[in-house]
């Protein structure tokens, strides 16, 4: 194998690597937090507000992803800007793919509270006394 050339490696270790262990945890931490606190307001919920503390609580996940490639980005450029000569193409090209990791894998991890909130408004609309005019 030649010194130039990249090694190689799969992309779930690129994606773990990627995000390192303080956002590898708090990403799940959050998708779950997510979940959770979706089912509770869509079973307990009651009221106009209901609707605003989803809006709230889904997007969490994404939150914390939009926060760390903020962070990755910083950190990424800070290295680059710290070397002595001009950082090649691919350097500045691996930053950026390694920044906007976090904000994808926040949005894969907002699916499932978003699907809980929208299918549980659903079946609650559909099942609410006040709605059918009971």
């Amino acid at each position: 194998m030649n010194a130039e050339e990249p090694m190689q490696m799969s992309l779930l270790t690129w994606m773990v690597n990627s995000l390192g262990t303080t956002y590898l945890i708090l990403l799940p931490a959050a998708a779950l937090l997510s979940i959770v606190l979706a089912l509770v307001v869509v079973i307990r919920g009651r009221g106009s507000m209901a609707a605003a503390m989803l809006l709230l609580i889904v997007p969490l996940p994404l939150l914390v992803g939009f926060y760390a490639s903020l962070h990755g980005a910083i950190m990424s450029f800070q290295i680059l800007a710290s070397g002595s000569s001009a950082p090649k193409p691919t350097d500045v090209a691996m930053a950026f793919s390694v920044a906007l990791m976090p904000p994808f894998v926040g949005l894969l991890m907002m699916v499932p509270a978003y699907t809980v909130a929208t299918i549980g408004t659903f079946v609650r609309s559909l099942t609410d006394k006040t709605a059918n005019g009971e």
